[in-house]
Protein backbone atom coordinates (compact mmCIF):
# COMPACT_ATOMS: atom_id res chain seq x y z
CA UNK A 1 0.00 0.00 0.00
CA UNK A 2 1.24 3.48 -0.79
CA UNK A 3 0.41 6.72 1.00
CA UNK A 4 -1.52 7.82 -2.09
CA UNK A 5 -3.63 4.67 -2.07
CA UNK A 6 -4.36 5.17 1.61
CA UNK A 7 -5.40 8.80 1.06
CA UNK A 8 -7.70 7.79 -1.80
CA UNK A 9 -9.55 5.56 0.65
CA UNK A 10 -9.39 7.94 3.64
CA UNK A 11 -9.13 11.51 2.26
CA UNK A 12 -9.80 13.01 5.70
CA UNK A 13 -6.12 12.38 6.51
CA UNK A 14 -4.79 14.49 3.61
CA UNK A 15 -3.63 17.37 5.85
CA UNK A 16 -1.42 15.20 8.02
CA UNK A 17 2.37 15.60 7.78
CA UNK A 18 3.71 13.32 5.06
CA UNK A 19 6.54 12.05 7.27
CA UNK A 20 4.00 10.78 9.82
CA UNK A 21 1.73 9.28 7.15
CA UNK A 22 4.65 7.58 5.38
CA UNK A 23 5.99 6.16 8.65
CA UNK A 24 2.66 4.53 9.53
CA UNK A 25 2.17 3.25 5.97
CA UNK A 26 5.62 1.65 6.10
CA UNK A 27 4.82 0.06 9.48
CA UNK A 28 1.51 -1.27 8.12
CA UNK A 29 3.19 -2.72 5.04
CA UNK A 30 5.51 -4.73 7.29
CA UNK A 31 2.58 -6.33 9.18
CA UNK A 32 -0.56 -8.36 8.76
CA UNK A 33 0.60 -11.35 6.72
CA UNK A 34 -1.94 -13.49 8.64
CA UNK A 35 -4.81 -11.39 7.26
CA UNK A 36 -4.69 -13.19 3.90
CA UNK A 37 -8.03 -12.09 2.51
CA UNK A 38 -8.11 -8.69 4.20
CA UNK A 39 -4.48 -7.62 4.29
CA UNK A 40 -5.06 -4.27 2.54
CA UNK A 41 -8.03 -3.44 4.74
CA UNK A 42 -6.03 -4.32 7.86
CA UNK A 43 -3.20 -2.06 6.69
CA UNK A 44 -5.58 0.84 6.00
CA UNK A 45 -7.24 0.45 9.40
CA UNK A 46 -3.84 0.32 11.11
CA UNK A 47 -2.73 3.58 9.49
CA UNK A 48 -6.08 5.31 10.15
CA UNK A 49 -5.94 4.22 13.80
CA UNK A 50 -2.37 5.47 14.27
CA UNK A 51 -3.14 8.79 12.56
CA UNK A 52 -6.22 9.29 14.74
CA UNK A 53 -4.10 8.77 17.86
CA UNK A 54 -1.50 11.14 16.40
CA UNK A 55 -4.22 13.77 15.87
CA UNK A 56 -5.25 13.45 19.52
CA UNK A 57 -1.76 14.41 20.65
CA UNK A 58 -1.00 16.99 17.96
CA UNK A 59 -0.05 20.44 19.21
CA UNK A 60 -1.84 22.83 16.86
CA UNK A 61 0.80 24.97 15.21
CA UNK A 62 -0.18 27.06 12.21
CA UNK A 63 1.53 26.18 8.94
CA UNK A 64 1.74 28.95 6.34
CA UNK A 65 -1.83 29.68 5.30
CA UNK A 66 -3.23 26.51 6.83
CA UNK A 67 -4.38 25.42 10.21
CA UNK A 68 -3.88 21.66 10.23
CA UNK A 69 -4.79 21.66 13.91
CA UNK A 70 -8.43 22.28 13.02
CA UNK A 71 -8.46 19.39 10.55
CA UNK A 72 -6.72 17.09 13.00
CA UNK A 73 -9.09 17.99 15.82
CA UNK A 74 -12.05 17.12 13.60
CA UNK A 75 -10.46 13.82 12.49
CA UNK A 76 -9.48 12.99 16.05
CA UNK A 77 -13.00 13.52 17.33
CA UNK A 78 -14.59 11.55 14.51
CA UNK A 79 -12.32 8.53 14.92
CA UNK A 80 -12.48 8.18 18.69
CA UNK A 81 -14.19 5.04 19.86
CA UNK A 82 -17.53 5.56 21.55
CA UNK A 83 -18.04 2.03 22.81
CA UNK A 84 -21.35 1.81 24.56
CA UNK A 85 -21.28 -0.76 27.33
CA UNK A 86 -25.04 -0.68 27.66
CA UNK A 87 -27.97 0.77 25.77
CA UNK A 88 -31.66 0.91 26.49
CA UNK A 89 -34.54 1.65 24.15
CA UNK A 90 -37.94 1.50 25.79
CA UNK A 91 -38.19 -1.71 27.75
CA UNK A 92 -35.31 -3.40 25.89
CA UNK A 93 -31.82 -3.21 27.38
CA UNK A 94 -28.56 -4.63 26.02
CA UNK A 95 -25.16 -4.63 27.70
CA UNK A 96 -21.77 -6.09 26.92
CA UNK A 97 -18.52 -6.71 28.68
CA UNK A 98 -15.81 -4.16 27.92
CA UNK A 99 -13.41 -6.97 27.07
CA UNK A 100 -15.70 -8.76 24.65
CA UNK A 101 -14.18 -7.16 21.55
CA UNK A 102 -10.74 -8.46 22.44
CA UNK A 103 -11.51 -11.76 24.13
CA UNK A 104 -8.88 -14.27 23.12
CA UNK A 105 -6.50 -11.53 21.93
CA UNK A 106 -3.82 -10.14 24.19
CA UNK A 107 -2.08 -6.80 23.80
CA UNK A 108 -4.95 -5.13 21.91
CA UNK A 109 -6.00 -2.57 24.55
CA UNK A 110 -4.63 0.36 22.50
CA UNK A 111 -6.85 -0.60 19.57
CA UNK A 112 -10.07 -0.03 21.51
CA UNK A 113 -9.33 3.73 21.52
CA UNK A 114 -10.52 4.39 17.95
CA UNK A 115 -13.24 3.16 15.64
CA UNK A 116 -10.54 2.11 13.17
CA UNK A 117 -8.85 0.04 15.86
CA UNK A 118 -12.13 -1.67 16.76
CA UNK A 119 -12.60 -2.65 13.12
CA UNK A 120 -9.05 -4.00 13.05
CA UNK A 121 -9.83 -6.09 16.15
CA UNK A 122 -12.78 -7.59 14.27
CA UNK A 123 -10.48 -8.61 11.41
CA UNK A 124 -7.96 -10.00 13.91
CA UNK A 125 -10.60 -12.15 15.58
CA UNK A 126 -11.44 -13.69 12.19
CA UNK A 127 -7.75 -14.27 11.40
CA UNK A 128 -7.03 -15.81 14.83
CA UNK A 129 -10.06 -18.09 14.51
CA UNK A 130 -8.81 -19.23 11.11
CA UNK A 131 -11.93 -18.05 9.35
CA UNK A 132 -12.10 -16.47 5.95
CA UNK A 133 -12.88 -12.79 5.78
CA UNK A 134 -15.74 -11.88 3.46
CA UNK A 135 -16.13 -8.11 2.98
Amino acid sequence: MTSSEFLEFYPQFTSFPSVVLNTYVEQANNRFEEFCDAIEEARRLYVAHKLTLYAQTYAATPVEGENPGVVMARVSGAGVSAQALSKSVGSVSVSKSEGSATSGLTGWAEWKQTEFGLQLIGLAKIAVAGGRYIP
